[in-house]
């Protein structure tokens, strides 16, 4: 029976690896696919004592982030119009977590290398797919896959509707990819890992997400740090030499830098809306995913800039603080920082990529709520589980 659970956990990996930059249904198929064996091994391993989980630091704080969310959701349960939808919003969370066990078994009873560069070659192939369907939308107007027109004129969207979220996830997979080719791993054929990270870098570009670019230039940055100071320096200065260049000789590029006041002020006028969020409701907040339809409301009573624009505080501390409190904030900051502290102690590979990709995550996560965008959690939380397996590489 054991083998036909960890089938199971394989086929949802699987589903996620097709559906991550695909379509969020085939990824929300993969949640449920593994709901039953978590919920089986976790019964075996923790219940039953059998093989309990010693939990890291970022999973004890991701538990107490779902505990948060939830009282923050009760104790402003009247002004949702379905709460229970915001409550549901934790299996983003929840989910992943139980995965850790069936996840730890199918690691120690059945992913094979086989198997396991099976699920690689499948992630690779369906996020190109994904990539170079969006970038012939983008070109011609017309998306191949989809079979209407591209999401937006002059940005990659993939498959997404929306430029934003994929834009920043995949700049996410570009430091993953673009980190096993400068690890130069002898575990999957190199000329795969080269095209999928130049397709991957192209539609991170295309995208033109300013946030999704300066957060892969800080990951790549982090990878050299961990590897090796001299090279970080000499990556940084690249980088300063390099955009400094592009800034002088292109004009598309010195536009999405300096030439948009009125976006930058925008996102301004957020961050200060999620303060008065928080003043006002400074110990559970506003409710979990209940600051956004707040916005235009608060921002109308403190008399703050472009009224008339609502959204999320587009920067996922903000997002927390303003929608679960101070307690909320602690907890999410904690589950961020302690994570990253796991990366950088780890020495394999999932380390080495790691570090680099919660140092990405990080500072993207500064122009945008990206731990609470679905699309963007099934891959970040993903990578979280994954990265709280054994030392053994992955």
């Amino acid at each position: 029976m054991t083998n036909n659970f960890n089938k199971v956990t394989y086929v949802a990996l699987m589903v996620l690896a097709i559906g991550v930059f695909v379509s969020v249904s085939l990824s929300a198929v993969s949640h449920i696919l593994f709901i039953i064996p978590a919920l089986y091994y976790f019964y075996q391993d923790e219940i039953l004592k059998k093989n309990p989980l010693k939990y890291s630091w970022s999973t004890k704080f991701l538990l107490l982030l779902c505990l948060t969310i939830i009282l923050s959701v009760l104790v402003n349960w009247s002004e949702y119009e379905r709460p229970i939808k915001n409550l549901s919003k934790i299996k983003y969370f929840i989910i992943p977590v139980l995965s850790l066990y069936s996840l730890n078994h199918l690691l120690k009873d059945y992913l094979t290398k086989k198997r396991r560069n099976r699920l690689i070659y499948t992630l690779f192939f369906a996020t190109a797919v994904a990539t170079v369907s969006g970038l012939i939308a983008l070109k011609t107007g017309f998306n191949p896959i989809k079979m209407k027109a591209a999401c937006h004129q002059t940005r990659a969207c993939g498959l997404f509707g929306m430029y934003m979220t994929y834009g920043y996830g995949i700049s996410l997979f570009s430091i993953i990819v673009t980190c096993l080719l400068l690890a130069r791993q002898n575990f999957l054929k190199q000329w795969t890992v080269v095209v999928t990270t130049v397709i991957s870098l192209l539609g991170t570009f295309y995208s033109f997400a300013r946030g999704g670019w300066i957060g892969y230039l800080a990951g790549i940055g982090a990878f050299f740090f961990k590897k090796n100071t001299k090279k970080f320096l000499i990556f940084l200065s690249l980088v300063v030499i390099s955009l400094g260049g592009a800034l002088v000789s292109s004009e598309k590029v010195k536009n999405m830098f300096l030439n948009r006041s009125e976006s930058n002020n925008q996102r301004i006028a957020f961050y200060q809306t999620a303060w008065v969020a928080f003043k006002e409701r400074p110990i559970l907040g506003w409710g979990y995913r209940n600051f956004e339809p707040n916005v235009k409301f608060l921002k109308e009573r403190y008399s703050i800039k472009y009224p008339e624009f609502g959204g999320h505080a587009h920067n996922n501390l903000l997002e927390h603080l303003a929608s679960t409190g101070i307690l909320g904030f602690v907890f999410t900051l904690g589950f961020f920082i302690s994570w990253l502290v796991e990366m950088y102690q780890r020495k394999d590979m999932i380390g080495l990529i790691g570090f680099p990709f919660v140092v990405s995550f990080l500072t993207s996560g500064l122009f945008q709520y990206t731990f609470g965008d679905g699309e963007n959690l099934f891959l970040i939380m993903g990578f979280w589980a994954i990265s709280q397996l054994g030392s053994r590489d992955v």
